[in-house]
């Protein structure tokens, strides 16, 4: 998970969290849970889930200092009544959210969140006597009992008696020049003025702190009035201990209950961050018998005039336009701080009339990333990249894979994406399998993965004397052995770091191993596999981070040195040296990527066609 930077992506789904323990938990995201019941609440039915006046931290140390036979402090007593109260206020908003639906089955989107808080308890008499008990400041009320009335009256009246007497000795002495010292109150004198009789109680800054003879009986009562007050004291915070011990299986479920709610909840906001789509599971397909050629033939003669629903649905894994999280996130962040640091008068000239907030809910939902903007078009998203220093939004790319596809080799130039690629598609895999939307268009697809595996990126050891090439096949081996029939596995370039010939040929039965083991992968350099290959625009001697399906990647060092002006009789020298089976594969393989071009403008011509039709047939509906 490291490798495909996991704990960073949870960074960001922790900053959607509203309680200490529910951030905790975002940074070690488990791969469990679906955020859809939560995403209905709050986009759908407009759900306050308020976390406000919600301690978890300081609640689970009550009731960890409970479970051992402590007394809780005032803090933590508050805290569990604030953790019971915010659990019932969390209960009626998702109980009368999901009275508008009507009667709930176990079908319903909400039914995974009301059946999970529809039984909690409240314990009210633990939140009105930590209330009564306890004042705004977690300190003990002295209505609390009569003994702490009592016991805090006689403190008063001997703190005014020492008051009265310490007035009269030499020195600037009043209440406010009166000092605690060791808990016994004192005159404070000058150091250079002759010092009057008394105990010398301590010195600081030129000043002395004298306790006279006169007053050491009275401070004697006092300390002795104060133990009897902290008694009082904590008798009352035993009492109310005893009421949390009592409840303590309800309290700890509350706690579990509100962490739940808040991680789901953070999971929820932050997939209408980014725009994602929740993603449904491919079950795998089970082994059969091969095929006739004529079953073959009726199979493609069905995908050809399949809908475009149903072709979808066809495909074990569907990932379309899908945009790096992390790459996609950055960009986020980035525009919202620009957002910010914006003029308000230029803010208010590109975003046009500005529209009032209505209440507080819409503000809670703006800051919470409830309210999400739509994807900027291509002509803004170029007017934003034309900037010097502004980053650019991730390239959508596709990665669709059919059941019989067990490894794709995607190919193309350093720097065009690959990597990225690799990914992009494990982070969205783990997503899914952690309840997140995807950031994806939708429908969303993907196979129920056992695990993601990966060896991305070169990471020598001088300390091990591991090589590249040494460094990736020990991380394979230990890879090879982890995966199972539905492991994703992820390789960067296979074979790397050695000769290129035996590199190649290593890499090739390392692939054609982890396929017959049931494994399936992607990589860069029976079962079924795929050619990929990230798109190079020659013109602009830039990657362009598509990745196209079907097509092998090729050299483009000789167009490439040829545009940049390398002289002629060098290029023709280097392109006879290569021979003409690899410039017949170059040609070959632009060929196929003009015809892919070609096949591309025609079906998005054939998109906005259908839309032009059935926007027609809607107008002459409204006719008729």
């Amino acid at each position: 998970m490291a490798t495909l930077e996991w704990p960073r992506l949870c960074s960001h789904v922790a900053q959607f969290a509203s309680t200490t323990l529910g951030r905790q938990e975002a940074l070690q995201l488990q791969l469990l849970a679906e955020t859809r019941a939560v995403n209905v609440l709050e986009a759908e039915y407009a759900a306050d889930l308020d976390f406000g006046g919600i301690s978890t931290s300081v609640a689970q140390e009550g009731i960890k200092r409970a479970s051992r036979g402590g007394m809780l402090t005032a803090a933590q007593l508050a805290a569990v009544a604030g953790l019971l109260a915010g659990a019932v206020r969390l209960q009626r908003a998702i109980l009368s959210a999901a009275g508008q639906e009507g009667r709930l089955t176990e079908e319903s989107a909400l039914w995974p969140v009301v059946s999970t808080v529809k039984g909690l308890p409240g314990h009210a008499e633990i939140v009105a006597g930590v209330n009564s008990a306890l004042d705004e400041g977690a300190k003990v009320r002295e209505g609390a009992s009569e003994d702490v009335r009592r016991t805090r009256g006689r403190c008063r009246t001997l703190e005014g008696r020492l008051r009265s007497l310490l007035k009269g000795f030499q020195g600037e002495v009043s209440e406010q020049s009166g000092r605690l010292c060791c808990g016994r109150l004192c005159v404070a004198v000058a150091a250079a003025e002759k010092p009057p009789r008394g105990v010398l109680l301590g010195s600081a800054a030129g000043i002395i702190y004298l306790e006279p003879p006169a007053a050491v009986p009275l401070n004697n009562e006092l300390a002795a009035a104060r133990g009897e007050a902290y008694a009082a004291e904590e008798a009352v915070l035993w009492r109310l201990t005893g009421l949390v011990v009592d409840a303590e299986e309800d309290v700890r479920r509350a706690l579990e209950i509100v962490l739940w709610l808040d991680l789901t909840a953070a999971k929820a906001r932050y997939g209408r961050w980014i725009n994602g789509e929740l993603p449904t599971f491919a079950e795998f397909a089970r082994t059969t018998k091969a095929r006739t050629s004529r079953q073959k033939e009726a199979q493609a003669l069905q995908r050809a005039t399949a809908s475009p629903k149903e072709a979808d649905d066809e495909f074990l894994i569907r990932l379309r336009r899908l945009r790096h999280p992390l790459l996609h996130a950055d960009y986020l962040i980035w525009k919202e701080a620009a957002a910010r640091n914006q003029p308000q008068s230029s803010r208010a000239a590109s975003a046009g009339p500005l529209r009032r907030l209505s209440n507080r809910k819409d503000v809670m939902a703006r800051n919470s990333g409830m309210l999400v903007e739509d994807e900027p078009s291509e002509e803004e998203a170029a007017s934003e990249e034309g900037h010097e220093g502004t980053p650019k939004p991730p390239v959508p790319i596709d990665i669709c894979m059919k059941p019989d596809t067990r490894c794709v080799i995607i190919t193309g130039p350093n720097t065009g994406g690959k990597t990225a690629t690799l990914k992009a598609f494990g982070l969205a895999v783990l997503m899914a399998k952690a309840g997140l939307p995807v950031p994806a268009a939708a429908p969303v697809r993907l196979a129920p993965f056992s695990g993601v595996l990966a060896d991305i990126g070169d990471e020598q050891s001088l300390a091990a004397n591991l090589s590249t090439f040494s460094g990736h096949l020990r991380r394979i081996q230990a890879l090879r052995r982890e995966a199972d029939g539905r492991s994703l596995v992820l390789l960067d370039e296979v074979g790397t770091g050695t000769d290129p010939a035996e590199g190649a040929a290593l890499g090739i039965a390392l692939l054609r191993a982890l396929a017959a083991g049931g494994a399936r992968g992607a990589a860069i350099t029976d079962g079924r596999f795929e050619n990929a290959s990230v798109e190079f625009d020659e013109a602009a001697l830039a990657p362009t981070y598509r990745l196209m399906w079907g097509i092998p990647g090729r050299s483009n060092a000789l167009n490439i040195a040829s545009r940049l002006g390398l002289n002629a009789d060098i290029i023709a020298d280097a392109r006879d040296r290569m021979g003409t089976a690899q410039a017949e594969v170059d040609d070959a393989i632009a060929e196929l990527e003009g015809l892919r071009k070609a096949a591309e403008g025609d079906e998005v011509a054939g998109i906005k066609l259908k839309k032009q039709a059935t926007t027609i047939q809607v107008k002459l509906s409204q006719m008729r």
